[in-house]
């Protein structure tokens, strides 16, 4: 048994790519926070250069002499921040400029984040202001080389970027090393530890705690798991004792011998058990379904006894015990359906249908409360029996409810055959429902077979709110399941439910 992506790779993807998102937030910080910082160094300087040309320009200025303007302006060629030095009039009309080269193109997505160009605007005012007329005679630009900048921004990115992902790797080996010193190891111990257990050993098998662990959760699992590993060998053993005696099945599981089956009839070891089915939109009983109950003398108590393994006298049983409920609800005025298992297996006997529709007659039972559910409709040996058995039933009065079993394994092949039998309802196996919601290919090929056959639809073995949810959502209201009702005997179910029976008429 191998593993497709170990622990220590899931966890350095994680460390590594949460490491990467921090750095990146804090790139982004310390980007913008040393761009502020020469952005303010630049303009400092700026400003020197401004003070120390501003009394001769405004001079200059004042005389309106042109040549020596121009040439106060050229003397900041070699002032390497600048790339521009201009005098401004009042009406924002430049007058004159000095000549420096070109500016370097910079990308305009950096232009417009960071705010470039770096300038500063310096009023320059006659040597006596007059009070009647205190307006500047003009404005001096100066602009920093924003190519500059651009590489100041490239420099501390690249030099950013580097060192922090040089940090987030040193991070995460260290802290992938010290995760699979602490977890990942013991659990790799403890998979091939349980992968070189013998099937004979399994049931006795027994953990050894992993060092250093035993005061954590790592040991609490193990001492948990040994715990039931001693549990499992003491009912391991109990089972054996019971079915050492009893000839062994595929599966090495003792096979339901017959005459333990007729001596438990004899006894009254068996019962029926109730489970309501409910409409799950509105939580309204719509029927129960009879499972059987054997609690055999050695104290061992089976609730679900598989229908297949059930031989044709306590089959008879179930009818004529399912017949007696039906008899007493009706003289309770209790109107709900009954459902009642049958094997495919036992239905093919000749004297089924006659057997079922005297016990109806004896109990005086409605045909119609009795729904008959019919299972492993893929190892029908005699499909044209089973259809004429199903059409004299129907006939009776009786409901045909097909389940999802069948539907799953054998009749997605021969569709057209399943039109032929005359069903009432479709069942959705609960081995389907157990994979809901994630796994929804078997229900939805069951509900679009009961479409095409325009059936309605049970969800059987609904055990969670979120399968609930997806049936709901998707049309099915329809549904039986421990998290809509437990099994109940029958005195607990017509206790339990009483005073939900007057408003089921209508349903």
């Amino acid at each position: 048994m191998r593993v497709r992506r170990s622990l220590t790779i899931k966890q350095m993807t994680i460390v590594s790519s949460v490491a990467l998102v921090v750095i990146c937030i804090f790139i982004v910080i310390q980007l913008f926070h040393f761009v502020q910082q020469r952005r303010d160094d630049y303009v400092k300087q700026l400003e020197n250069i401004a003070h120390s040309v501003r009394q001769p320009l405004a001079q200059t200025v004042l005389r309106m002499d042109v040549p020596e303007t121009e040439r106060a302006l050229n003397a900041l060629l070699p002032v390497g921040i600048l790339t521009r030095a201009d005098i401004v009039l009042p009406n924002e009309f430049q007058a004159l400029h000095a000549n420096f080269p070109p500016e370097r193109p910079v990308p305009a997505l950096v232009v417009r984040i960071f705010d470039l160009p770096v300038q500063i605007t310096v009023p320059l005012y006659s040597l006596e202001r007059v009070s009647a007329n205190p307006q500047p005679l003009a404005y001096l630009v100066l602009q920093v080389d924003s190519y500059r900048m651009y590489q100041f921004i490239l420099s501390t990115f690249s030099t950013l970027l580097s060192t922090y992902l040089l940090l987030a790797l040193i991070l995460s080996i260290a802290i992938t090393w010290c995760m699979n010193r602490l977890l990942v190891y013991p659990l790799r111990a403890i998979a091939r530890e349980l992968e070189n257990v013998s099937q004979g050993d399994l049931p006795y098998h027994q953990l050894t705690p992993p060092a250093q662990h035993q005061d954590d959760e790592l040991g609490l699992l193990v001492r948990n798991y040994n715990r039931n590993q001693q549990m499992l060998a003491q009912a391991y053993g109990a089972l054996n004792r019971q079915s050492q005696h009893r000839p062994m099945r595929e599966g090495n599981k003792p096979m339901i011998q017959e005459n333990e089956i007729l001596l438990g009839i004899e006894q009254h070891q068996f019962r029926l058990i109730l489970q309501a089915q409910l409409d799950m939109q509105t939580e309204r009983v719509i029927g129960a379904e009879a499972l059987l109950h054997w609690h055999q003398p050695d104290g061992i108590s089976t609730t679900s006894v598989e229908v297949k393994e059930l031989n044709l006298p306590l089959v008879n049983w179930v009818l004529e015990a399912s017949c007696h409920i039906l008899a007493e609800w009706q003289t309770k005025a209790i109107p709900l359906p009954l459902t009642v298992n049958i094997s495919a297996v036992h239905i093919q006997h000749k004297d089924f249908g006659a057997h079922l529709k005297r016990l109806l007659a004896e109990h005086r039972v409605d045909p119609g409360k009795m729904r008959l559910k019919i299972t492993e409709t893929a190892w029908i040996n005699d499909p044209d029996h089973l259809l004429a058995l199903l059409r004299e039933l129907q006939d009776a009065g009786l409901s045909i409810a097909l389940d999802g079993l069948g539907i799953g394994y054998a009749s997605l092949h021969d569709l057209n055959r399943l039109k032929c039998l005359p069903l009432d309802l479709i069942n959705i196996d609960r081995r389907f429902i157990a994979g809901l919601p994630k796994d929804e290919a078997m229900v939805r090929i069951v509900i679009s077979i009961s479409e095409i056959l325009n059936l309605p639809v049970m969800a059987l073995g609904v055990e969670t709110a979120s399968q609930r949810d997806w049936l709901l959502q998707h049309g099915i209201r329809n549904g039986q399941g421990s998290l809509l009702a437990k099994p109940l005997s029958l005195e607990e179910f017509e206790v339990q439910y009483r005073l939900l029976f007057p408003i089921l008429e209508s349903h």
